[in-house]
């Protein structure tokens, strides 16, 4: 499936850094799509090991490739770098450790261009070192405008990648990637929010693989702060514009408030200090709300918990993901 026009219709960014084991299968992956009317822009973030070479090798071998080589940066830059320069009619991402079903592409641009669609999105594998999550393959398409399709983010109806959607360039360009962690959550949220009309076709066509040393693997860091700095800021802005969902993104805040104190107790509360009470007062401010509304019974508890006893809340907190298997246990 192609398309004879000028311009490529799809524009690809792929942000590479130091994944030179992987790289070859990726880009691989995108070369083979069904879908060939595309430009592949790989930003090389200062790659120390062979990433860059192998980059510059694949551009020569096939005229659809662009290498931009710059300082690293981080990975919103990278991706920001790549959006500056393409020129396709829809954007995706990729991320250089991943793969694609060879139909991906072809699925969401015939998806978003007989719906009409701003954003086309499908589903995806997500692949752990010790098990394998499906998002969702039903086979069901379900079409969203901009209030439901936000909901649908942030109840996990769809992913929170990047990686396993299109979106129109128009959206694409107006919005920047920010810091480094949640910066998918926080970019979908935003491109949704400018968005009339979003296709989710939920056929499995994204591989996300999550590595040991993956970035949502590691122990907690200041840049994890980032996840509530973009959950309160999600909130504000239901608050103002999209008061219908403002109880979505609340209860979402709340989760990820709980996720960022559990992770504060495992990696050593007394190293993150500010960081704790930050968080911790963002939980106060939610001990009413669990009366407002039906929130899951593990969220309740752990509000109620850690209301009465932070320091009975750790304990039994790290007993339970030991005994489930939490991933959260395995972060390194």
């Amino acid at each position: 499936m192609s398309f004879n026009i000028n311009m490529p219709l799809l524009s690809i960014i792929v942000p590479v850094y130091n994944k030179q084991a992987y790289i070859d299968s990726c880009i691989e992956s995108i070369l083979k799509q069904r879908f060939t009317d595309f430009e592949l822009i790989l930003v090389n973030d200062g790659s120390t090991d062979e990433c860059g070479s192998i980059c510059d090798r694949i551009a020569r071998q096939d005229n659809r490739v662009l290498v931009v080589h710059q300082n690293n940066q981080g990975v919103s830059s990278a991706r920001n770098t790549g959006l500056g320069i393409a020129v396709g009619k829809y954007i995706g991402f990729v991320d250089c450790d991943d793969t694609l079903e060879a139909d991906m592409y072809e699925l969401l641009i015939d998806n978003a261009i007989r719906h009409t669609a701003d954003i086309s999105i499908c589903g995806t594998r997500k692949i752990f070192p010790h098990k394998v999550e499906m998002f969702y393959g039903t086979g069901k398409t379900k079409i969203y405008d901009r209030a439901g399709a936000i909901t649908a983010l942030l109840t996990k109806d769809f992913s929170h990648s990047a990686n396993d959607r299109i979106f129109t360039a128009e959206i694409a360009r107006s919005i920047k990637f920010e810091g480094s962690m949640y910066e998918d959550t926080f970019y979908n949220f935003k491109a949704l929010n400018q968005a009339n009309k979003i296709v989710f076709d939920d056929q499995v066509k994204y591989n996300y693989i999550v590595r040991e040393n993956s970035v949502s693997m590691t122990k907690f860091s200041t840049k994890y702060m980032d996840t509530v700095s973009f959950s309160k800021q999600m909130v504000q802005t239901c608050e103002q514009s999209l008061p219908e969902i403002l109880d979505e993104a609340k209860y979402f805040d709340l989760i990820t408030n709980i996720s960022l104190i559990n992770l504060i107790f495992i990696s050593g509360r007394q190293k993150y200090l500010a960081e704790y009470k930050q968080a911790s007062e963002n939980l106060v401010d939610y001990y009413q709300y669990m009366f407002k509304r039906a929130i899951k019974l593990k969220h309740r508890y752990a509000l109620k918990l850690f209301k009465a006893s932070p320091v009975m809340y750790e304990v039994l907190m790290k007993a339970y993901i030991n005994l489930a298997n939490a991933d959260v246990a395995r972060k390194v």
